[in-house]
């Protein structure tokens, strides 16, 4: 018998342990249930991400000219209030102006701006002001002017949704990669070697001469490169569920986003592998990391922050526009934060390493845990 047979290569061992990582996830019995998990993020996305008519229908951008012309009407006194004619021309005047603005709307739903509605409800008052005052007297038309201007000052103040495609991006964002990427990351890693602990098959794993450090890395490896796997096919049918809803400029964004997500599954991975051998309520320790780390330390204005993990990965997604114009994230050069999310990731990695090494773990203490 070769020598090799006892001692593999650590490209052999890491073979070994990636044969079995995707051969015991893609059985028959896992498949359609791994398959359906797949799909219930894409289909949210798609029933909530609305058409144009739909978006148009239900967010008018500038309501009914009936309401504004009887405003209007409300804010004079007795002495200038409106004749029949009067209200008749002016609500004509309304109708017509706000029928083309909202056919404007429609056409830049998808503008990545998120100040194109504040300029077309104000070009709409500057077009119905000089037609207003046709049908004004003076003391009306001035009237008339300073409550066009209070319109369109409130237009700016007032809390509008971003266009009909801000759902996506908060599925996207918001909820898959920031939520269920990381906590996904450390359910999985957190448990590669913490389940061998509970199970007491651990030696089974070590009875050939391999060093309890390379054991984690090539596991850490193997997992990660599943993970790698079914979440890049998520992030392309969560595209996909966009193209389908015509979501523009998704094509600039993709690669910019399977990069960032490739970075973030091999940190948050390191993370939960250091996370399970720490404690074996690794899931509520990577939540408390999340809050006290993430959403604590990395909100400082300081540069403590770069402690984040998450900091650095929207710097990454900052580059792109049209989030960029959502989130207002800040900008790095993409060297930097590529670089801190690799250190990070190897520094977690090595921890969990050392600590594996040096710490005895022993069957009954976990079983009793």
């Amino acid at each position: 018998m070769s020598k090799d047979t006892f001692n593999p290569s650590f490209v052999r061992t890491l073979r070994g342990v990636w044969l079995f990582t995707w051969k015991s996830q893609l059985t028959w019995r896992r498949v359609p249930a791994a398959l359906l998990r797949l799909l219930v993020l894409p289909l949210l996305v798609y029933i909530t991400t609305l058409s144009t008519e739909s978006w148009s229908t239900r967010h008018p951008l500038l309501g009914d000219p009936e309401d504004a012309v009887r405003a209007f009407s409300s804010d004079l006194d007795r002495t200038m209030r409106l004749s029949d004619e009067q209200g008749f021309q002016l609500r004509q005047i309304f109708r017509e102006e706000f029928a083309q603005t909202e056919q404007q709307s429609r056409e830049q739903l998808n503008n990545p701006n998120p100040g194109w509605q504040n300029d077309l409800i104000r070009d709409t008052y500057h077009r119905i002001t000089p037609r207003a005052r046709t049908v004004l007297d003076a003391r009306q038309a001035a009237r008339f002017e300073g409550f066009a201007r209070q319109t369109i000052a409130g237009s700016y103040r007032r809390d509008r949704p971003w266009n009909r495609t801000t759902s996506f991006y908060m599925w996207l964002i918001s909820f898959y990669f920031t939520i269920i990427v990381p906590l996904t990351c450390a359910r999985s890693s957190g448990a590669l070697i913490r389940d061998e602990l509970q199970a007491d098959t651990l030696g089974f794993l070590l009875t050939r001469p391999m060093t309890r450090a390379r054991l984690v890395i090539v596991k850490y490896l193997s997992q990660t490169a599943w993970l790698q796997a079914i979440f890049f096919l998520q992030a392309l049918l969560v595209f996909a569920a966009g193209y389908l809803r015509h979501v523009s400029n998704l094509g600039s964004l993709l690669p910019l986003f399977l990069g960032a997500q490739f970075l973030a599954v091999f940190a948050w991975s390191a993370l939960g592998v250091l996370l399970g051998l720490i404690t074996s309520r690794y899931m509520a320790a990577a939540l408390l990391y999340g809050f006290v780390v993430e959403m604590g330390i990395g909100r400082i204005p300081t540069n403590i922050n770069t402690l984040s993990l998450m900091r650095h990965l929207k710097t990454l997604l900052a580059h792109n526009s049209t989030l960029q114009g959502i989130y207002d994230w800040p900008i790095q050069t993409p060297l930097y934060s590529v670089s801190a999310l690799l250190f990070g990731a190897g520094f977690f990695l090595a921890l969990g390493a050392l600590l594996f090494t040096f710490f005895e773990y022993h069957h009954t203490a976990e079983m009793q845990k």
